[in-house]
């Protein structure tokens, strides 16, 4: 019977964490989706037989697996393969994870052990934000992204703030359920837990309604070219006649009044020597069409490359000509085409696709790099988050192109660093019609509500849209439909507290993790020697 409760509780935790997706289904149920997983260590800690970490691993396993299939099976429709190892990675990360912190709560038995696991989990989601194979669509913030009247207060925290969140009512909701059975007295966890789902929300919706949106107004229009990536966009032969319909989508909402106009990722594709883009006919072709608005700015995505001249640094991901004689890097640009051209490169890649994890270790297996049409293997990028400033000064956009915007901690960079608004360039045609581009999006009111900025998404097949600082949605486009829209943005310049300091929940909860397995060791350590000692 335990070993069918065990299977019971790892399928159920799985099943509830993804039901609560965003697109999936019904957010709410986050606040009890882990109940599940925590029954299961209880069951592990109190059990009298010897249950192992390792079994305990297995379960909780099968639990971040069917999570992980279920709020993400959408990238199958890129890349069968890689899907199938971003599943099994994911959850083999997040399982381990979750058993260290079951290690971690064995060394300090009790019944506020429990929560051992906040400052261990809220570190992995924020260490996973920042390395090789970093994945972070599924970091439990995120799932509350449809509910902008729940996580105004989202800019003070950070998406991080939501993830502490639901782990907390989870956590109380455990020790309320074993008082429960227990037929003890819960009165004081009713009230805990009435007070830590209330504050949050009463805080939301009173910044909701207060909120005034600062800035002054710029005109920015968007251009959704709706090519098809797997059978139209990458073909030689029609790169000409995509850049017609562009600009022709482009003459029915520019005007004279007009600041920006945004296009989507790779919008010009087969790559550009960076070296020679104002000889690129292309980019002739956009500056001629500028020539008819007096203030308009391009900002659109694009496939760059770069040639190292000899004695110049030459970074891992370089690559080499087939005679030998270049080395060279490819980019995921982003182009800003006005009075000048400035260049952002994709800086946060798509681990399989556009960056193979460790390349100085795995660089001979980059020709096994998934293929979705454009440039493949691992790109170059930068360091510094580059901004563009509009010729006349008023307004500034961060370049985010496609997976940068899933970023919290990343996006701030930009703000920092001057932007008034956030403009996401991005292509999610490769998932088909499906919750996949409808999450992205999602993920972008969090954005606009961490950073108080408005948002102006440019999508290849959609969604396309306005955001505001609230996260507000407007002029929502249709899915694989061409469109053309254009809206005043407020440009804003003040700084939220996430913009100032960035994820500090992430950053506090990996020293606080860090200190409570240093001490956990230390104790170890103490016991092995008063052992030896006897």
């Amino acid at each position: 019977m335990q070993i069918l409760r065990l299977w019971g509780l790892s399928i159920l935790g799985g099943f509830l964490l993804a039901a609560g997706w965003p697109e999936i289904g019904f957010s709410p149920i986050l606040f009890i989706a882990w109940l599940p997983l925590l029954l299961l260590a209880e069951t592990f800690i109190n059990s009298t037989k010897s249950l192992s970490a390792l079994k305990l691993y297995g379960y909780s396993y099968l639990s971040f697996l069917i999570w992980n299939i279920g709020a993400t099976w959408w990238v199958v429709n890129a890349s069968f393969t890689g899907a199938l190892l971003a599943f099994l990675a994911n959850s083999a990360l997040m399982a381990g994870v979750f058993t260290f912190a079951f290690q971690l709560r064995r060394r300090f038995p009790g019944p506020n052990s429990a929560w051992i696991l906040l400052p261990i989990w809220l570190s992995f989601e924020f260490l996973h934000h920042d390395w090789d194979l970093s994945w972070t669509w599924l970091t439990l913030g995120n799932g509350l992204a449809n509910d902008i009247h729940l996580i105004q207060w989202y800019e003070f925290t950070g998406s991080g703030g939501g993830s502490l969140w639901i782990l907390a009512v989870n956590i109380i909701i455990l020790q309320l359920y074993r008082k429960f059975s227990l037929k003890q007295a819960f009165k004081k966890e009713l009230r805990i837990l009435a007070l830590t789902l209330a504050i949050p929300i009463v805080i939301s919706e009173v910044i909701f309604v207060t909120w005034k949106p600062a800035g002054n107004p710029v005109e920015v229009a968007v251009i959704q070219p709706n090519v098809d990536p797997y059978n139209e966009k990458f073909e030689n032969g029609n790169l000409s006649q995509q850049l017609d319909r562009f600009l022709e989508l482009a003459s029915t909402v520019c005007d004279s009044n007009t600041a920006w106009l945004l296009g989507p990722e790779t919008a010009l594709v087969r790559s550009i020597l960076e070296e020679e883009l104002e000889q690129s006919k292309r980019i002739q072709r956009i500056q001629s069409f500028i020539q008819n608005y007096p203030q308009l700015q391009f900002l659109i995505g694009a496939e760059t490359h770069h040639i190292y001249k000899p004695g110049e640094k030459v970074p891992t991901t370089a690559r080499t000509s087939p005679d030998g004689t270049l080395r060279y890097d490819m980019f995921n640009t982003a182009l800003s085409i006005g009075k000048s051209i400035e260049v952002y490169h994709k800086s946060k890649l798509v681990p399989g696709v556009e960056q193979m994890p460790f390349p100085w270790i795995f660089r001979f297996v980059e020709d096994f790099a998934i293929d979705l049409g454009g440039t493949t293997g691992t790109l170059g990028k930068q360091e510094i988050r580059t901004v563009f400033k509009h010729f006349n000064g008023l307004s500034v956009a961060a370049p985010a192109v496609c997976y940068e915007s899933v970023y919290g901690d990343f996006m701030t960079e930009y703000i920092r660093n001057g932007a008034t608004f956030i403009a996401i360039i991005t292509n999610d045609g490769w998932w088909g019609d499906t919750p996949g581009y409808k999450q992205h999006l999602a993920y972008a009111k969090i954005r606009a509500i961490e950073n108080r900025r408005d948002v102006v998404r440019s999508a290849n097949t959609g969604i396309s849209c306005f955001i505001n600082q609230r996260g507000e949605t407007a002029q929502a486009t249709k899915y694989w439909v061409p469109a053309a829209i254009k809206q005043n943005i407020l440009s804003n310049s003040e700084m939220t507290v996430f913009s100032q300091t960035g994820d500090l929940i992430g950053k506090s909860s990996t020293l606080l993790a860090f200190l409570i397995w240093a001490f956990s060791a230390f104790i170890r350590i103490k016991s092995k020697l008063k052992r030896a000692k006897a």
